[in-house]
């Protein structure tokens, strides 16, 4: 079988030479459908480009780098085991493309800006994704002084507009609050990640709101905030239980929460259900095997993070950042029935 060429292309196409030619080097004269299309041709056919010499042509890495966290407080806790999902829809975004994922682990906040000062200065890629947007990111202030491209998983407080995709965590901690007040609930904690983060303030406003809305007020001591693990689920439950008026039901900021509060609850003999309700927000469906399963405000994450693979792309080809922005909102799970909330405070 004969080896494809730009003409074999061009031939199966319909587009001339010149822009199948323009099309597989990347060159943004050409439409980014058009291009997208001569490309998959071009990998049906088994199509190979010198890929090195493209580089220097067009002073590109092809490479797209994604900013992992790796926790080193707690390594035996159940934290960010999202990212392989993660890296999976990113990595179905640019599957047709020339483009390649580089993962570089970070420990906090330095590290990360260390590592895209390196990224940066070294053209070790050409975009940037990553993830847990804070308060006054560093991360997104230094690379829109760059202008180097880049997506973030969470939105930010810059006053300058920027790609990103984003869970809707304020509607579902809205949502999740007026459901327990529907049940009866008044004494209701939220279990929130570090307040550094956008996304934990954003949990806190729709908490807050909805209790606004109920005329009730918020008690700071029902809201504890801390790594999003297991662990710190377990021990918000067994501090929650030390207050005189105790809650009656929790919201928890993921999974791993989730199960440290079932952890605590069962040790300490509370029944959730009957005694004691708890919803929990960002699922990955995996709670749905935890006893009891909680009800869940399910975050569809293959999709999330194909978008930002998807987005990538675009802003690599210089897309505005009006057409690379999109806030996903979370569909409720019911797990379990509507028990309205015991009459009696919990003497845990």
């Amino acid at each position: 079988m004969a080896r494809p060429t730009i003409k074999s292309i061009s031939k199966r196409t319909g587009y001339s030479v010149g822009t199948v030619s323009n099309a597989l080097r990347g060159a943004k004269s050409v439409k980014p459908e058009t291009r997208d299309e001569i490309q998959r041709v071009a990998v049906e056919l088994g199509y190979r480009v010198n890929l090195d010499a493209l580089k220097l042509r067009t002073n590109k890495s092809y490479r797209i780098a994604v900013l992992v966290g790796v926790s080193t407080d707690a390594p035996d806790e159940w934290e960010g085991v999202e990212f392989t999902r993660i890296l999976a829809g990113i990595s179905s975004a640019i599957t047709r493309t020339r483009y390649e994922l580089s993962v570089f682990s970070v420990a906090n906040s330095d590290d990360a800006m260390a590592t895209l000062d390196r990224i940066v200065g070294g053209g070790l890629a050409d975009g940037v994704i990553f993830t847990a947007t804070l308060k006054n990111d560093p991360r997104i202030a230094y690379l829109q002084d760059k202008g180097f491209p880049f997506v973030s998983y969470g939105m930010s407080d810059s006053t300058r507009p920027h790609a990103f995709v984003d869970f809707d965590s304020q509607t579902a901690a809205f949502d999740a609050t007026v459901r327990l007040i529907r049940l009866g609930h008044r004494r209701i904690s939220l279990v929130n990640p570090p307040e550094d983060l956008i996304y934990a303030d954003q949990r806190r406003q729709g908490y807050e709101n909805a209790l606004a809305t109920a005329r009730i007020s918020t008690d700071p001591a029902l809201i504890v905030s801390g790594p999003t693990t297991a662990r710190t689920g377990k021990r918000a439950f067994q501090t929650l239980m030390q207050l005189d008026d105790k809650p009656s039901a929790c919201i928890c900021a993921n999974e791993a929460m989730t199960l440290g509060v079932l952890s605590a609850a069962a040790e300490t003999g509370v029944r959730v259900g009957p005694d004691f309700t708890v919803i929990s927000t960002d699922d990955l469906q995996l709670s749905r095997y935890f006893v009891p399963p909680p009800t869940t405000y399910y975050v569809p994450i293959e999709e999330t993070s194909r978008l930002l693979g998807e987005f990538m792309l675009k802003c690599l080809d210089g897309a505005d950042p009006s057409e690379t922005q999109k806030k996903i909102r979370a569909t409720l799970i019911e797990r379990q029935p509507d028990i309205p909330a015991p009459q009696q405070a919990l003497t845990t």
